[in-house]
C-alpha cells in the first residue's frame, strides 16, 4: 500500500494561509479587546461619576475646596481679584497647602480604589491603596511634609517609585477658584451645582482619562505622580501639549487612550467616548479653548 504525504509546496500553501488569516484575525481581536478596555473604562466612571454626585449632594451641591486664593494662569494663587484679566496670567505666591485627593474624599461612596484604574492605562500603580488620609499622606496639612511625616504613606511611595494612583483627572472648577473665569464673568468662584446650572450650556466635562505615564516621568515637563485635577485656564497646550521635556506631544489628559478618543464624565453624569475635537470646546465652561493651539489633536 502507498502512503499519501504533502508536498513541500502543499505544506508551504498551508502555511501560507494560516499566515494570512493571522494577520487578518491579529488587528480584529486587539480592536475587540480595546474596545473591551474602553466599555469597562465608562462602567467604572459611571461608578465614579454616582460618588461625586453624593459627595456633592451630601455637601451642599460642592466639592471640597483645596484653598480659598484665586488661582492664575500659571498656577500660582493671589488674595484678591486682580483689576484686569490680564493680570490673571501669573506671578501671584505658591501654594503651601497639601494635595486634597478626591479619591480619598469619595471612598464613603465608592469604597473601592481599583475601579479608580482604567484597565487601558499601562502605568505602574500603587500597590498600598490608602482610604483615608492617613494612609495616604499622613493627614498632613503642609505640601512637602509627607515624606517627612509618613514616608511610607501612598503619596511618598508613589513620588519615590514614580507610580500612578488613579486613571481620571478631575476639572479643578469645581475646587478652584479661577482668576481668569471670574474676571472674564464665566464663573464667580468654585463650579458648585448651582453655579453650573446657571451656565448657558451646563454640560461642563467634570472627570478626564490621566496621563499617567507621563506624570511618572520624571523627565517630563508635567511630572508630579500625585497629580489629580487638571487647570482647564491654563490653556489648551498644558492639556495636550507640554511643549517640552521628554514628552512634548502630550499633555494632562490622555486623550487618545481608547481607539483615537478618550472617556469624559460629564456634570449630569453620563459618561461617553469622544475624540478631542469633540471634547475639548466641553472642557470650558463657556465652550471657549483658552490658549487653543494651532494645530489641535482630532
Amino acid at each position: 500500500m502507498k502512503t499519501s504525504a504533502f508536498t513541500l509546496i502543499e505544506l508551504l500553501v498551508v502555511i501560507a494561509i494560516i499566515a494570512t488569516l493571522a494577520a487578518i484575525l491579529f488587528p480584529v481581536f486587539n480592536q475587540v479587546k480595546a474596545a473591551a478596555k474602553s466599555t469597562a473604562c465608562v462602567s467604572q466612571q459611571r461608578q465614579l461619576s454616582m460618588g461625586a454626585a453624593m459627595y456633592m449632594s451630601d455637601n451642599d451641591g460642592a466639592m471640597f475646596r483645596h484653598h480659598e486664593d484665586w488661582v492664575l494662569d500659571d498656577g500660582s494663587l493671589v488674595l484678591n481679584l486682580p483689576a484686569t484679566a490680564e493680570e490673571c496670567a501669573g506671578g501671584g505666591f505658591g501654594n503651601s497647602q497639601a494635595e486634597k485627593p478626591w479619591a480619598i474624599f469619595f471612598q464613603p461612596y465608592m469604597r473601592n480604589r481599583q475601579m479608580l484604574f482604567c484597565p487601558g492605562d499601562d502605568a505602574q500603580r500603587s500597590k498600598n491603596l490608602s482610604t483615608d488620609l492617613v494612609g495616604y499622606n499622613g493627614a498632613t496639612e503642609q505640601a512637602g511634609e509627607e515624606c517627612n511625616i509618613a514616608p511610607e504613606s501612598e503619596n511618598c511611595l508613589s513620588q519615590k517609585n514614580n507610580l500612578t494612583m488613579w486613571s481620571y483627572l478631575l476639572n479643578s472648577v469645581f475646587t478652584h477658584k479661577s482668576c481668569r473665569y471670574a474676571m472674564e464673568g464665566v464663573l464667580p468662584s468654585f463650579a458648585t451645582e448651582s453655579a453650573i446650572a446657571g451656565l448657558e450650556n451646563p454640560m461642563l466635562i467634570m472627570f478626564s482619562e490621566r496621563n499617567s505615564a507621563g506624570f511618572a516621568d520624571p523627565n517630563s515637563a508635567f511630572y508630579y505622580p500625585p497629580q489629580d485635577d487638571y487647570d482647564t485656564w491654563a490653556g489648551e497646550g498644558a492639556l495636550v501639549r507640554s511643549g517640552e521635556g521628554s514628552r512634548p506631544q502630550e499633555g494632562w489628559l490622555k486623550y487618545d487612550r481608547h481607539r483615537k478618543g478618550a472617556n469624559y464624565i460629564y456634570t449630569d453624569g453620563h459618561a461617553k467616548f469622544l475624540s478631542w475635537s469633540k471634547a475639548r470646546l466641553d472642557q470650558y465652561p463657556d465652550r471657549k479653548v483658552r490658549y487653543p493651539l494651532i494645530d489641535p489633536p482630532k
